[in-house]
């Protein structure tokens, strides 16, 4: 199992407080820490409008994160971000070496 490097972006739901927000994103860094991954860096980059609705929401609190994260459990990530009740949407690439 390979160690990757991949960026992710995470829409949170606008509606959360401060504390809730700085809750979510620490479970999601520890979800990528226990599959054996690391956080380079996350960037939150505040609430902004959507291109499109989502939930009938428009607006969404966007949050840049660097990670690294064997290949392997990219899935396991990806149904986290799924089942998350605060997350909007998830992008998640592969960074290119």
């Amino acid at each position: 199992m390979e160690l990757r490097k991949y960026e992710a972006i995470h829409i949170l739901h606008p509606h959360l407080s401060e504390e809730e927000l700085v809750a979510t994103l620490a479970k999601f860094e520890d979800t990528v820490k226990n599959l054996g991954g690391s956080i380079e860096k996350t960037e939150r980059q505040g609430k902004r409008k959507l291109v499109f609705r989502v939930k009938k929401i428009v607006d969404g609190n966007h949050t840049l994160v660097n990670l690294t994260l064997p290949s392997d459990k990219v899935k396991d990530l990806r149904a986290y971000c799924k089942i998350s009740e605060s997350t909007l949407r998830y992008f998640m690439v592969l960074k290119s070496a």
